[in-house]
């Protein structure tokens, strides 16, 4: 069986680890274990994940007294920490998710067809509140992965060789990969940068849990809409863009790298003349095409 190394980052997760570590154990058709690294939880969640490693050799704690300062920080900390020589393929878990049976041994399947990542859509959902299907799974644009991540990280499975990619970009601290701000954006843009390939499943592989501790939740409903916006007009997506686009150049294969440059020199022109420029790639940058309608909108504006 494909074996499975599942990195789980917590922080005040007790009311949800439980359940979260149920279904991560209980996947079958495949040989899994899970290494844990709390971020100064001040609840009960590191007494909780003790006792079940206690009681179940699948489960490695981590500890680090230092707060990592946010779930991306705390998976970076795990990709630079795990020795992933004999660790398989790769997932990332949250805290407060449900996943479904059969997630891991669907995802390997699809990894062994020849991809290097795989994620999936989700059904987002709340205690008592309606179910909601969150589309991904969009067809893949030339460009898409500097603009958007594939799907939330719970989702993730990787292959061996993109993790240590991704290791070995994040031994410096000051790197460009070290300092994106989300992980599984980042984990993304690696992949297609190297030119490898990555599968968005339209199978949803995890119940994505909604409350007001969510790291980053499902972008649904106008109050997110209103945040994604505001991260537009303050220029930290073009920046997180930009930001990206480096850190694929570092990885970049001799196929991906002119593409790259040519969208790096894009993102960092400014004036009429590269807004123009940019337009004309603005069907690239986004895999839903009403993503992709506002994306353009957006530039010709001179907003993004």
């Amino acid at each position: 069986m494909p074996r499975v190394t599942v990195l789980l980052a917590t922080h005040n997760g007790a009311r949800w680890i439980d359940e979260q570590l149920d279904t991560i154990l209980a996947q079958t058709g495949v040989e899994v274990r899970v290494i844990a690294l709390d971020d100064a939880s001040t609840d009960t969640t590191v007494a909780l994940l003790e006792a079940r490693a206690a009681s179940d050799p699948r489960l490695t704690i981590l500890t680090d007294p230092t707060p990592a300062g946010g779930a991306a920080a705390n998976f970076y900390r795990l990709l630079r920490r795990v020795d992933f020589t004999d660790a398989g393929l790769v997932a990332f878990a949250d805290q407060d998710d449900v996943w479904l049976p059969g997630k891991l041994a669907r995802h390997a399947e699809l990894l062994a067809a020849g991809a290097d990542g795989v994620s999936s859509d989700v059904t987002a959902f709340s205690e008592g509140g309606p179910r909601e299907l969150v589309r991904k799974s969009y067809p893949q644009r030339e460009f898409d992965y500097l603009l958007e991540s594939p799907g939330p990280g719970c989702t993730f499975l990787m292959s061996n060789r993109l993790v240590t990619l991704a290791q070995q970009q994040l031994a410096d601290p000051e790197s460009d990969a070290s300092r994106a701000d989300f992980h599984d954006w980042l984990l993304y843009v690696l992949c297609r940068a190297r030119g490898w390939n990555w599968v968005i499943d339209d199978a949803p592989s995890v119940d994505y849990r909604q409350h007001g501790s969510n790291a980053m939740g499902a972008n649904l409903g106008a109050a997110s809409a209103k945040r994604r916006l505001g991260l537009i007009g303050n220029r930290w997506h073009r920046g997180e863009a930009t930001l990206l686009a480096r850190a694929g150049l570092a990885v970049a294969s001799d196929s991906t790298r002119p593409g790259l440059e040519r969208m790096l020199d894009l993102f960092e022109r400014t004036g009429p003349s590269g807004r123009v420029a940019l337009l004309g790639v603005a069907g690239q940058l986004r895999r839903r095409s009403r993503d992709r309608a506002i994306i353009g909108t957006l530039v010709a504006l001179g907003i993004w």
